[in-house]
């Protein structure tokens, strides 16, 4: 099933994190050219170092519709876009009560960055390919300490408009990955050490499966989406099982 991206052009919108780099790593073994995108050229000439194979990368501000605009006319057709979780380490935990006006819009800033990306790529991606969004196990499990409303909102957004996008443009295909705690992503680069082992700690004692994801078994759930040519409109949880608890 997997040797069907063999010379699919796969476009991803990210963030130059674990999460995006593994997801270039896996496609590219699977034989997909890839094009990987993010604001900072000097994240891209990172990230090439990084790949063992090769891909092509191109500057875009995805904040910017006429910067996303014109990435896409650049990149010309392709079969296969993949929308990362942009935005989500500026979103901060916020309760209600606290929270500013500026919070709880910077968090919707997630959707409309998806929503940029997904329209410009309409022009020029395959009728046979698919869209994969990013949204969260927020949408699934709130948290007892509050503060992530705002947060929830938005990933239910980008949620919902996958949802609705599988119908709307069909035959292209739409789905949505809900991640759980995954490792060496933006969000975890931004909390401490002692942060990181206390969660690693939780993880092993409390998730069914022991452990925190790993960027590669996001790839993984990412690619499974992408080779099944009878998935579309699903919301995918990779979250370690933490909704059962």
């Amino acid at each position: 099933m997997f040797q069907s991206l063999s010379g699919k052009k796969v476009v991803i919108i990210g963030t130059s994190s674990g999460l995006d780099l593994a997801i270039a790593q896996k496609m590219v073994e699977v034989g997909a050219k890839v094009v990987l995108s993010h604001s900072s050229q000097e994240k891209l000439n990172q990230a090439i170092a990084l790949i063992s194979g090769e891909i092509e990368v191109k500057t875009v501000d995805v904040s910017n519709e006429n910067s996303v605009n014109a990435f896409f006319e650049q990149i010309g057709n392709f079969d296969h876009l993949i929308v990362t979780a942009m935005g989500d380490r500026n979103m901060p935990r916020s309760l209600l009560a606290e929270m500013t006006t500026q919070t709880a819009q910077g968090a919707m800033e997630k959707f409309w960055r998806t929503f940029f990306a997904v329209r410009a790529s309409l022009k020029n991606i395959a009728t046979d390919g698919s869209i994969t969004l990013t949204s969260s196990v927020s949408i699934f499990k709130s948290s007892k300490l509050g503060g992530i409303s705002a947060i929830a909102a938005a990933n239910g957004a980008v949620s919902v408009f996958g949802r609705s996008l599988a119908l709307e443009i069909a035959p292209i295909r739409v789905n949505v990955i809900a991640p759980g705690l995954i490792e060496d992503t933006s969000i975890w680069s931004s909390q401490s050490e002692s942060e990181r082992s206390d969660l690693t700690k939780w993880a092993e004692a409390a998730l069914p499966v022991q452990h925190l994801g790993k960027p590669e078994e996001q790839a993984q759930a990412v690619l499974s989406l992408i080779a099944n040519s009878y998935i579309t409109g699903a919301i995918l949880p990779v979250d370690g099982g933490v909704t059962l608890l």
